[in-house]
């Protein structure tokens, strides 16, 4: 139980690997499995892990006297997993140009080893401290069914509970400021800030204890790069208040002509989050056209912002025309996955931020009545 609680809490942070790195000519691994007791014939498979949703087989084996063997050749090192047909769950790993020998339990394949090259030693380390909370949080669990009538036992009980619940939450943090400088704990890194809410400060600590030949890595490039702007978006939503200077962001329209917010110049702008696909936001646009048709000239500008699909860019371009929205529209096409609306913390649709010529946020969320009243208040 404990070892499977450390597979699916590390699962949400297996990487997608599929990028290729040029700092290097691909080197070599061999992967060598010792698994007893599984017949001959039977495949196994190293699998790459999609932001831990979906897994693609990217190299196979076949047994022979309880053995496989996996020979390739790896750019950079990059998070897989061991599964093995008839054998259920799957052995994290983290495959490098080193020589990686796992002994796999088919009866408990969470209880396998695995040894072998730099990264999976720092991986091993990660693991055990993190089991050494689990089984502690389940010794607690046993101590509680005991102790229902000792009021006593039963605080300290929970107290200690609650201090190794913050142990837990906090461990994957603790353990970089010890291990910063592998590509694992890079790995590991993107995996935190992937999380809906993750610690700014801490991140940036971390960021700044990695050593330029690790973050100089081609491919780490690109990890350090998202986490950064992780962080940078993680900050913009802590400013997205009335009163604060509104994010600037540069889009492209239908067109494919790049829109960059802050050179828009009106005395008020309005930021308009929708969707073809959405109906209130389409319910919401006769409003907006109302108050364009009316304000335009005393100085109103406004920029829809559109969280449609990548494969919905014609059913946008559509509704543009339907409804009429004859000011700036840009999208990059992403739903909620796109970075305008993750830098405003816009969650659901229609969202709206009003903007001064400044780029001051004047009001927000507001909508029908709420908004016109708003708007001819300052430009009246």
């Amino acid at each position: 139980m404990k070892i499977k609680y450390i597979v699916l809490f590390f699962c949400f942070f297996a990487l997608v690997l599929g990028c290729k790195s040029t700092d290097k000519l691909e080197q070599t691994y061999s992967l060598n499995v010792q698994a007893d007791g599984v017949l001959d014939g039977v495949r196994a498979y190293i699998m790459r892990n999609d932001n831990g949703r979906s897994a693609t087989a990217v190299d196979t084996a076949i047994a022979m006297g309880g053995r496989f063997l996996f020979n390739g050749a790896v750019l950079t090192p990059e998070m897989r997993s061991l599964a093995i047909d008839g054998v259920r769950g799957q052995v994290f790993f983290v495959l490098e140009s080193a020589e990686i020998n796992v002994v796999a339990y088919k009866d408990s394949i969470q209880k396998s080893t695995v040894n072998g090259g730099d990264n999976n030693d720092i991986f091993n380390a990660y693991k055990s401290g993190y089991a050494v909370l689990i089984d502690e949080l389940s010794a607690l669990r046993k101590e509680y069914a005991s102790a229902r009538e000792k009021p006593e036992e039963i605080e300290r009980i929970q107290e200690r509970n609650n201090s190794l619940r913050e142990e837990l939450k906090n461990f994957g943090f603790n353990f970089l400021l010890e291990f910063p400088n592998s590509d694992f704990s890079l790995m590991l890194l993107e995996g935190i800030t992937a999380q809906q809410t993750f610690d700014v400060s801490k991140t940036k600590e971390i960021l700044a204890l990695m050593n330029n030949d690790l973050l100089n890595k081609t491919y780490n490039k690109i990890i350090a790069q998202k986490i950064q702007q992780r962080i940078d978006v993680a900050n913009a939503a802590n400013t997205i208040a009335i009163g604060e200077k509104a994010p600037d962001f540069t889009t492209p329209n239908p067109d494919g002509k790049v829109i960059t917010m802050s050179a828009i110049k009106g005395k008020v702008t309005i930021i308009d989050f929708w969707a073809s696909w959405c109906k209130p936001c389409r319910i919401e646009n006769p409003t907006y056209v109302r108050l364009y048709e009316q304000y335009h000239e005393k100085g109103l500008e406004i920029i829809s912002v559109s969280l449609d699909r990548q494969n919905q860019k014609q059913r946008w371009i559509d509704a543009i025309a339907k409804d009429k929205l004859t000011w700036y529209n840009v999208s990059n096409l992403k739903f909620w996955n796109d970075p305008v609306a993750r830098l405003y913390n816009v969650s659901s649709i229609p969202a709206t931020f009003i903007i001064d010529d400044k780029g001051i946020i004047l009001a927000e969320r507001l909508r029908g009545r709420g908004l016109e009243a708003k708007i001819a208040e300052l430009l009246d």
